[in-house]
């Protein structure tokens, strides 16, 4: 499928008209170097002035695009930090009042805005999901336009240009860091719901209760338990790879995408919190680049970006022989297996010693801790080893001393591979004592031969990141649920990353190779949901049904977290609005023939006309007169102008004219005022070329002039006037016409009626037209109106007989 065809899908749907003008560039650039109509295509190689031309005209278009994206991209961020803001405000202020309440009684009202408060940073989260879904989107969208030009021209003179000149800008969108904003929400989210945990405690005077006293806590539960609580990440990931599966034990192996990495890590807060810290590498966003992804989705993650680190040592025929020998079932749920498969496995990172745990035959693990520095002088038999400095502490050195016994007594196990990357930590927020899980998320991932005690031969990078879940307990839903029902992981059954280092390592013929190989050669990002149309159900969900403390909610937050991925979005976004549904329409790009004095610019219905450029072009202004007046004002102004005094000569240059047509010695004055603001400027929209001059017609607004309005018009008086003269001589008419002329005076008569009526009309339709009329000049038009009316009909009653 082409990307153009699901870019709205992969964007945000509410964010779509902000998304990059994809299939209009993409058609450009077909457009220009297809063969025919008159157009030639560059030989490969050699300089041609047209294919100058026409990239410079492409680089301005996608430096506008970017620059266009980045601005929203840059104010979303804003938005997003400074909602965080206010939500810490409240919770410092909540936190405070509560606090000074002597009763340990909790209003049911306070704990609902632990509700809204909690609901409103969830949405803050999947805003910055969004935001990094977006981007993401943009990202990839760019990478494949500078793909299409270097295929179709065979240059690749624009993507060095545009990456050195735009893209590889530390402020770009392509490099926004959006780590600082998960610290934000991450915190926050955790201080809000151990303060509600806290209250509600309080007000139902009970405490947690210590964890080693539960006696039907199970053995795995337990020892996770006391790694999350000891405070050190080695013994975090050494116990979750040697504590063996329980009997509800499961560990779940998925791959996910380097694009999706920081939108996952939002999804696993909603069910998860950090365990101390996560990785600084795991928020930053990888490269425009149209590299294949082994070599572009890791050149962020770097060796010297790892911050986690392990080394392995076994018998590599011996290790293959006993994982092919498992199902993929016995991989992940058969009690008392264990994630390390290993002999000898030693770990560390940039702030702790290493800890190596030694498998034994039964399934338990001995431990020992050493220096990192002595990590590889312990697994080389050649050297002599020294227990006394390899070891921090004087305890630690029997086991130390036991570890080197077994190695040096089974000559068939020798290190293997080294393994770095960066590693993001995740406790449950509802472990317990009957249920517990913990998850590693890693990034950057590389594996190097480990030769002669030192390693050896290239690094080989792994193309995702792997995130492994270690679930104890019966749960109902919970993390592994939404993860399986997400977009945004491919998950892997019977996944070992031991194996596959081992594999890829060693390249043995006695090693088969993996069955998820497969999987590493293809794109495993998923089209997300569609967008829900307007008229759906979801529509009419309200915040305080999803925050509400009445419904089912876990006992570590106030509102429910067991929603699943697809419908995890803010209320803002579950209705995209109805424009979002539309596809653009295509803009035509002008043909490059002079790329150095044409701007590319993008029309919009939301740009003004005079805020275009100054380079030329013709704008096109539709006036609308706000003092327009009705045909029937018309009618009575100008009755009205017959009878009173004419204009003069000042107030006849509120005229349409030219704007050439200014006098001389006003423009030459010293006190001329400086041109106007609204004076329109030149502007190419993309699809009318610019012309050499513009053409515009400018009004020129008269003075305003300050007069009092009468308080009865003058029309009205002389109407009144005439209709009642008419009136009378109608009267006259009727007493004194000849019999003869019968017909001629009672056609006269009638006409006089009719006429002093209208008048009558007249008038009073003048007196409706003023906004202020005092009471006696309404009594003096209503009585003249009801005269004129009675005494008309009077008279062509009595002529009729």
């Amino acid at each position: 499928m082409k990307y153009g065809e699901t870019l709205r899908q992969r964007s945000i749907p509410a964010w779509s008209h902000h998304n990059i003008d994809y299939d209009d560039i993409k058609h450009f650039i077909k457009e220009q170097t297809t063969a025919g109509k008159g157009k030639t295509i560059s030989i490969p190689g050699r300089n041609d002035e047209k294919l100058q031309q026409f990239e410079n005209s492409l680089f301005a278009i996608l430096a506008d695009q970017h620059n266009r994206i980045d601005l929203f991209v840059r104010s979303k961020a804003g938005e997003i930090r400074r909602r965080l803001d206010h939500s810490r405000k409240q919770l410092k202020q909540l936190s405070v009042r509560s606090a000074s309440v002597a009763d340990k009684r909790i209003p049911v009202s306070r704990l609902e805005r632990y509700g809204r408060l909690e609901n409103d940073v969830l949405k803050a989260g999947d805003e910055i999901k969004s935001l990094a879904r977006f981007t993401s989107t943009q990202r990839t969208a760019f990478r494949k336009l500078l793909k299409k030009y270097k295929k179709w021209t065979g240059s690749s003179q624009l993507e060095d240009r545009l990456r050195e000149d735009v893209l590889d800008d530390p402020k770009s969108f392509t490099k926004l860091d959006l780590g600082p904003l998960l610290d934000d929400y991450s915190s926050t989210l955790q201080q809000i719901r151990t303060l509600y945990e806290t209250r509600v405690q309080q007000g139902s005077g009970r405490s947690t209760p210590p964890e080693g006293n539960a006696p039907d806590a199970s053995s795995a539960i337990s020892k996770l338990q006391s790694a999350v609580q000891s405070g050190s990440k080695v013994e975090f990931d050494t116990t979750i790879a040697t504590v063996p599966l329980g009997e509800n034990g499961t560990f779940a192996s998925y791959f996910v995408h380097p694009e999706n990495v920081v939108e996952l890590q939002v999804l696993l807060l909603q069910h998860a919190r950090y365990y101390l810290s996560r990785s600084r590498s795991n928020s930053v966003t990888t490269p425009v680049s149209a590299s294949p992804p082994s070599e572009s989705n890791f050149s962020q993650n770097a060796a010297d970006a790892a911050d986690y680190f392990a080394l392995e040592a076994d018998d590599a025929e011996r290790f293959a022989q006993e994982t092919n020998s498992l199902t993929i079932n016995d991989r992940e749920h058969r009690p008392g297996t264990t994630p390390q498969r290993a002999k000898l496995c030693a770990r560390w990172n940039d702030d702790e010693d290493a800890v190596v745990a030694s498998r034994s035959g039964n399934g338990h693990s001995q431990l020992a801790s050493v220096r990192k520095k002595h990590v590889y002088a312990l697994f080389d038999r050649t050297s002599s080893f020294q227990c006394k400095k390899a070891v921090t502490f004087e305890d630690a050195e029997q086991g130390v001393k036991a570890i080197r016994r077994d190695l040096e007594s089974d000559p068939s196990v020798h290190p293997l591979y080294a393994f770095a990357s960066s590693r993001s930590r995740f406790v449950g927020m509802n472990n317990g004592l009957q249920k517990a899980v913990l998850a590693t998320l890693d990034t950057g991932i590389t594996n190097q031969k480990i030769e002669a005690g030192k390693a050896a031969g290239r690094k080989l990078s792994f193309p995702f990141a792997v995130l492994l879940v270690r679930q104890e307990g019966a749960f109902a839903g919970g993390l592994l649920a939404a993860l399986d029902q997400s977009h945004l992981v491919e998950r892997i059954p019977g996944f070992s990353m031991e194996y596959h280092a081992i594999w890829e390592t060693h390249e043995s013929p006695k090693i088969p190779a993996p069955f998820w190989l497969p999987v590493l050669s293809r794109d495993i990002r998923k089209l997300p949901p569609p967008a829900i149309p307007r008229g759906s159900s979801t529509a009419d969900v309200t915040p305080s049904s999803r925050g509400s403390v009445n419904g089912v909610t876990d006992s570590t937050t106030a509102v429910e977290t067991t929603r699943s991925d697809s419908v995890m979005v803010p209320e803002e976004l579950d209705v995209p609005p109805a424009r979002s549904f539309r596809k653009k329409r295509r803009r035509g790009y002008p043909p490059p023939q002079q790329p150095a004095r044409i701007e590319q610019r993008y029309w919009s219905e939301y740009d003004h006309p005079e805020d275009g450029s100054d380079d030329g072009g013709d704008a096109y202004v539709i006036y609308i007169d706000p003092n327009e007046k009705s045909t029937l004002d018309t009618l009575f102004d100008r009755l009205g102008g017959l009878f009173g005094r004419r204009k003069s000569s000042g107030d006849e240059e509120g005229l349409l004219t030219e704007a050439s047509s200014i006098k001389d010695d006003e423009s030459s004055s010293d006190e001329a005022p400086a041109p106007i603001a609204g004076a329109p400027r030149q502007r190419s929209y993309g699809t009318i070329r610019p012309a050499s001059a513009t053409h515009t017609i400018r009004y020129i607004a008269p003075p305003a002039t300050s007069r009092t309005r009468p308080s009865m018009p003058h029309m009205t008086p002389i109407c009144y006037v005439a209709s009642l003269v008419i009136l009378m001589m109608a009267y006259i008419l009727a007493m004194t016409g000849r019999r003869k002329s019968a017909y001629e005076v009672d056609f006269g008569v009638i006409f006089a009626i009719a006429s002093s009526l209208f008048f009558a009309v007249v008038g009073f339709g003048c007196l409706l037209r003023l906004p202020h009329v005092s009471y006696p000049v309404w009594g003096l038009g209503i009585f003249v109106l009801i005269v004129d009316a009675v005494g008309s009909g009077g008279l062509l009653a009595w002529m009729l007989g």
